[in-house]
């Protein structure tokens, strides 16, 4: 009965363009065919369906907005600027559409709902393509028309999922850009915005999938770890063959350093889509494979994996610094000197504050360029990699080769110092941290000064978890004596973060 309920609602507005012709029941069973098809990554079939549904409700909104994200999702992948371009020139005919129907009824809420959830995509493609301020304009329009549909139509969960990423990502607005947030005249909500996804994931029809999948992201990045794999596990469950979904999957196994299971994730994913002739997410899965190869220290296998990821990125202008600064390392451990100056030679320039990690990478692949890794970077990059795959005796072992080595120079003492921080922070020797931390906040490394203040920040986590408060504040109060940094935007956030926890002990 609901079902029915909603299909009606949903069409309402509409019927009278086509009245008794249109079996709005089999428009609803063909748009739900079409998002599965979608999610089942058959996308030239899922295209033929919503056209489909365009033929049988030419004035319905549905089939040109689930039309239109096919390219959104395309174009949020891969950054592929045709699939950008006709991802907004298919959203202009569902706003168009809406907008006239409007002009009929100024209270027709299912106009409202597609324009609102039509504006607040458009909101997302802006932000991927870097336009933050129009991606905020749009975003803002895509609330307000979500919030007029859902006043007399409480019941369409699917407007949830527009509410849950508006708030999510305006609270996540980095710092660079709060400025923004003045003019939208909102803060922001991650807990209000979890739990709009939550409805939309639990009770939306045609917006489920998605809010499944944001919902599911966005709890890792909070570190909810189980409740996010928990909503992973659903659309994989039901589209067991979503290479995108495995993927993402083992990017977080990735990230929690669960190398092996990262690794055979990955692997199952590349040969799905050898299966089913599809290139589709190749490139993340080559890349996933790669960064698991990396931290094992082969650097061989390493560069294969990555090399393959980049045959198969279509759009080059989406390939990240970090990965050619990689490939770079990896020829020139292997011997490849030419090949890893050209590679680093690729690495554009970046913003610092914009782009903190696009820059970083920038920035060490100009360093290689005039310097090639020495035996000594080489070591401090194996005890990482060891670090990663929680190797910690073979870790210490390399590092405090490094330190003795009369030959480290203050960047290369820095970074060994800071790797140890790592371990024993991983560890959980806290004394240890402090140790190393103070050892680290006494140099003044010429290039990576970025180092202390991060190293500042796990002295003052180590403090805290040892109940010495006001140390913590010292070393965290520390971090201000330091500027124009790498990551210094994402430092002093989570310095806010960490304040705020000591300001509910005393």
């Amino acid at each position: 009965m609901k079902r029915t309920v909603l299909i009606i609602t949903l069409a309402l507005s509409f019927v009278c363009l086509v009245k008794s012709q249109t079996d709005w029941g089999k428009v609803h069973d063909l748009t739900i065919r079409g998002i599965d098809q979608l999610y089942n990554l058959d996308l030239e079939q899922s295209e033929r369906t919503f056209e489909e549904v365009i033929r049988m409700a030419p004035g319905d909104p549905r089939g040109h907005f689930f039309k239109s994200m096919i390219h959104y999702w395309v174009f949020n992948l891969t950054k592929d600027e045709e699939a950008y371009k006709k991802f907004f020139e298919l959203s202009e005919k569902v706003i168009e559409l809406c907008e006239e129907e409007l002009d009929k009824d100024e209270n027709n809420g299912t106009a409202k709902y597609y324009l609102g959830g039509m504006y607040g995509f458009r909101g997302l493609a802006y932000q991927r393509n870097g336009s933050i301020l129009s991606a905020a304009w749009d975003g803002r329009k895509g609330y307000a028309y979500l919030k007029e549909a859902t006043k007399d139509a409480p019941e369409v969960y699917d407007a949830q999922m527009g509410f849950g990423l508006f708030n999510y990502l305006v609270a996540k607005v980095p710092r660079a850009f709060r400025w923004i947030l003045s003019l939208l005249g909102f803060n922001g909500d991650v807990e209000g915005g979890l739990e709009s996804l939550r409805i939309a994931a639990e009770k939306g029809m045609y917006a489920r999938n998605e809010a499944t999948f944001f919902l599911a992201q966005f709890l890792f990045w909070e570190d909810r770890g189980d409740e996010a794999r928990k909503y992973m596990k659903r659309l994989l469950d039901k589209y067991p063959d979503n290479s995108l979904f495995l993927v993402t999957y083992a990017q977080w196994e990735l990230r929690k350093d669960n190398v092996e299971s990262a690794m055979a994730i990955a692997e199952k994913a590349v040969a799905i889509n050898a299966r089913r002739k599809i290139q589709f997410g190749d490139e993340f899965a080559y890349s996933v494979l790669a960064s698991c190869h990396f931290a094992k220290n082969d650097f061989e296998k390493t560069k294969d994996n990555i090399e393959l990821s980049l045959q198969k990125t279509e759009n080059k202008q989406s390939i990240f610094n970090s990965t050619y600064y990689r490939l770079g390392l990896c020829y020139d451990i292997i011997g490849q000197r030419k090949k890893a100056v050209a590679t680093y030679r690729l690495a554009r320039k970046a913003d610092i504050s914009n782009n903190p990690w696009e820059y970083h990478s920038y920035r060490l692949a100009q360093k290689r360029i005039q310097q090639p890794p020495n035996e000594i970077d080489i070591s401090i990059t194996k005890a990482s990699n060891h670090q990663t795959l929680k190797k910690y005796v073979e870790a210490l072992s390399l590092l405090e080769g490094v330190l003795a080595n009369p030959r480290t120079d203050t960047d290369q003492r820095a970074a060994a110092l800071y790797t140890i921080i790592q371990i024993r922070y991983d560890k959980e020797e806290f004394s240890g941290v402090i140790a190393a931390g103070q050892q680290l906040s006494a140099l003044k490394p010429p290039n990576e000064l970025w180092l202390v203040p991060h190293g500042l920040l796990r002295m003052g986590q180590a403090y805290a978890k040892l109940g010495r408060s006001n140390e913590a504040r010292r070393a965290f109060d520390a971090i201000d004596d330091y500027d124009d940094y790498d990551f210094q935007g994402r430092l002093e956030s989570r310095v806010e973060d960490e304040l705020k926890k000591l300001e509910g002990v005393n």
